[in-house]
């Protein structure tokens, strides 16, 4: 039966339906299940979000599931663009275009394993909710660690710390909750690694390679995890058949921490150059405020989360670090030819031209 007929079931008896009893597997620290799983993966269409799907279909696939991505958007316009265009390269996945909020776009289903990485709000969640209450084993929502309110005394993230009332994201979990689903909510943070549709240490790049200052918002020491994506994937494949996870919320995130400052001097040393550092308030320059700045790619305070629960709870170990990755993503930018392109520094220059520092 097609996933698309889900919305008139509600109406007239679709279902993304629970398969039969599966094997147990050794014990680790959780309920774990062996089995074969069909897995959809309901992907956005853009943003720093955009290329998990593509990686957790190549982590489920390796795992021996069966993977289907529907992704949001129109095919004509997104399939030669990063990283949509990657999708072909990937032996066994099967790719939907179509419209999550639209039950007649949906693929054929049924699915044991629903992963949610396109919706940021109860509208644009709710329908394929509603398609999977009661019919699928589990649905994984993935949220954002940005729900969060800011602490600057206790900046580290955990599990269970207050957040905004106001988030889009957690609507979507208050229903979860309410409806009864067996869901999990993954928070990642900053992403980075090939094929991203989002710059992130891009941005430094950008500078230190044309050799114009890096214009920092002070004081430079603010802490930030950034992780890579095949560490996003790779928790998020943790969960077919872990039961311990069904109503659990947790961080996406590299287990180390890095300053602004930290960023330009990898990128710097990748490159082999000293990066000229300029840090300056963003406030005072009029570029930005609230912890925002204009044309930087972080919040101007600290954004970090502990990973702690993940490893505990989902035998989860995160495979890279950020400085041990920067030579290749230094690597990836050349070859790309991006050092050929035109950049738009204007806000840099007035940011450079208050502080009296010029390229």
């Amino acid at each position: 039966m097609a996933l698309a007929q889900l919305g008139s079931r509600r109406a007239a008896g679709v279902r993304i339906s629970a398969r039969g009893p599966a094997v147990r597997a050794a014990s680790r620290r959780t309920s774990v299940q062996v089995r074969a799983d069909k897995c959809l993966i309901v992907n956005t269409k853009g943003g720093g979000h955009a290329f998990i799907g593509l990686y957790l279909a190549k982590e489920l696939l390796a795992k021996g599931h069966d993977v289907t991505i529907f992704n949001d958007g129109d095919q004509s316009k997104l399939s030669a663009k990063a990283p949509f265009k990657e999708y072909s390269n990937v032996r066994g996945l099967k790719v939907h275009w179509g419209s999550p909020v639209d039950y007649s776009s949906y693929p054929e289903g049924p699915f044991d394993v629903v992963y949610d990485n396109n919706g940021k709000d109860l509208d644009s969640c709710k329908p394929l909710i509603d398609a999977a209450k009661g019919m699928c084993k589990h649905y994984v929502f993935v949220a954002s660690a940005g729900a969060y309110k800011a602490d600057n005394i206790e900046p580290m993230h955990f599990e269970g710390d207050e957040r905004k009332g106001s988030a889009g994201h957690v609507a979507v979990e208050k229903y979860l909750e309410a409806e009864g689903l067996p869901y999990s909510v993954f928070q990642p943070l900053y992403i980075y690694g090939p094929h991203t549709a989002k710059d992130c240490e891009q941005w430094f790049v950008d500078r230190i390679i044309r050799d114009r200052p890096v214009p920092i918002p002070t004081p430079g020491v603010q802490l930030v995890t950034l992780t890579h994506v095949e560490d996003v994937a790779s928790m998020l494949a943790a969960v077919p058949g872990n039961s311990a996870a069904i109503r659990q919320h947790y961080n996406i995130c590299s287990d180390r921490q890095i300053s602004f400052v930290g960023i330009a001097k990898a990128v710097g040393k990748a490159l082999g150059k000293e990066p000229r550092i300029v840090l300056y308030s963003p406030e005072e320059v009029g570029t930005g405020k609230s912890g925002k700045a204009d044309g930087f790619p972080f919040r101007t305070i600290h954004f970090c989360a502990s990973a702690d629960k993940a490893k505990r709870e989902l035998g989860w170990s995160p495979r890279h670090t950020f400085l041990d990755d920067v030579p290749s993503l230094v690597r990836e930018y050349t070859s790309a030819g991006r050092q050929h392109k035109d950049v738009d520094f204007s806000v840099d220059d007035k940011i450079l031209s208050a502080m009296r520092v010029y390229a």
